[in-house]
């Protein structure tokens, strides 16, 4: 399909829909979860574990061959978390596992197939210990994760921060930085100066962003007919 053909009152059930299954299957996995968030497809979304937090307008989405997968295990005398800040936004296939501690700050985006993971899960000796070790995992504020990069355990990368598609990153990453490659190294650093617009300015006006959306795609769906749209699935023309 080259747009969408559903009419306004079909997009409007729909989120319903979505939103109602993620409040009753979804919510009640989060240790706390913020106001305003937005989870796509949410039965393709995996909490496995205690302490898992979010704040406000957390956006996940999701597809059946790219489940998001939030996991921390935890077992006697280890209290594993992961902490998400606000104003997140998680593409498909992202896997974020922790056996210590994980911490996501404001506004961070995770671009599709991304890894985050505190731990090795398993000793280069001892294969089978039920407690792996794991070093903390830091994310700063607006830091912006690329297609498929993996960040591994004790790594922190400061604000503002960039990690480029299927980097690998073992070591910190400073602030402004914009590292690339395996193992990652830094290529460019941004401007601290520089005016810096970020998803944490939509938390402000929780209200205002599900207004700004469901005129979007007032917008965007007007004119569209019931009928248009079974002719489209039904007998699909070039064009649609």
């Amino acid at each position: 399909m080259r747009r969408d053909h559903r009419p306004y009152w079909m997009h409007a059930v729909w989120e319903r829909y979505e939103n109602a299954w993620a409040r009753h299957f979804l919510h009640p996995h989060f240790d706390r979860l913020g106001p305003a968030s937005k989870l796509t497809q949410p039965w393709y979304i995996e909490l496995f574990g205690p302490n898992i937090e979010a704040g406000t307008t957390l956006n996940i989405v999701a597809t059946r061959d790219a489940k998001v997968r939030l996991t921390v295990w935890s077992p006697a005398g280890q209290a594993g978390r992961i902490s998400i800040g606000d104003a997140v936004f998680i593409a498909p296939g992202t896997r974020i596992l922790a056996t210590r501690s994980i911490e996501i700050g404001h506004a961070c985006l995770f671009a599709a197939n991304s890894t985050i993971t505190d731990s090795d899960w398993h000793g280069l000796y001892d294969r089978v210990d039920p407690a792996p070790e794991g070093r903390p995992v830091r994310l700063g504020d607006n830091v912006w994760i690329g297609d498929g990069a993996f960040i591994g355990k004790g790594v922190t990368i400061g604000d503002h921060a960039v990690v480029g598609a299927r980097a690998v990153v073992t070591k910190d990453v400073p602030a402004y930085a914009v590292v690339a490659g395996a193992p990652a190294r830094i290529v460019k650093r941004l401007d601290p100066g520089a005016a810096m617009r970020t998803r944490l300015e939509m938390v402000g006006e929780i209200h205002g962003i599900s207004r700004f959306m469901d005129d979007a795609y007032r917008r965007e769906l007007s004119g569209n007919s019931t009928l248009g749209w079974l002719r489209s699935r039904l007998f699909p023309r070039r064009g649609d």
